[in-house]
């Protein structure tokens, strides 16, 4: 595992643990949300910058880094995204696939109808983007090994959410002077009673 430092949402750095080869980042508690807007872009040059050549599959059982333990695979949802992580049971952390990473900072979003019924017509089978296991599209709504979704990496929907996340580390990092200086001046009302 490498470790890469980034911005926190608050206050502070956050340092997160990656395994390129492997496709997967390492989280201590709740790290995921803690990043900064421009942290999760910055999550995303990352592992852009440390493209494999080769790259390592997962195996079906893993441990946790910290004490050892077996993890848990864990399904959760964000907005209406749904994503796979594997959580340590003693609260350490979890492990999350960089493809899982994308699907919770809403990068990827899951197929429509019409998007699968095209994609059924034109192929039979597909790799799952999470695990690399085929899924069979005339049996399968997710993959039969790791249960991950059929999603897609929607570019519109990337544009958007690079856009968004870059705004929102922009107005981080900008001082309203007016709205600093009015919070200076006003006095705060009295309680009178």
């Amino acid at each position: 595992m490498q470790t890469l430092e980034f911005e926190g949402s608050l206050v502070g750095v956050i340092a997160l643990d990656f395994c390129f080869p492997c496709q997967v980042i390492w989280f201590d508690s709740h790290e995921s949300t803690q990043l900064s807007p421009g942290a999760i872009i910055e999550v995303f040059k990352a592992f852009d910058a440390h493209k494999a050549t080769t790259r390592n599959t997962l195996p079906s059982l893993l441990d946790c880094p910290r004490c050892g333990f077996r993890l848990e695979a864990t399904q959760d949802l964000q907005h209406s995204t749904r994503f796979t992580y594997y959580r340590c049971s003693w609260g350490h952390g979890r492990l999350t696939p960089f493809l899982q990473f994308l699907r919770e900072k809403n990068f990827i979003r899951p197929l429509t109808g019409a998007e699968l019924a095209d994609l059924k017509s034109k192929i039979r089978t597909i790799q799952c983007s999470n695990c690399g296991a085929p899924i069979d599209l005339a049996r399968d709504l997710a993959c039969p090994y790791c249960r991950s979704p059929i999603a897609i990496l929607d570019t519109e929907a990337v544009s958007k959410t690079l856009r968004e996340l870059a705004d929102a580390q922009a107005r981080r990092s900008t001082i309203d002077v007016d709205a600093l200086a009015d919070a200076l001046l006003t006095r705060a009302p009295r309680d009178d009673r």
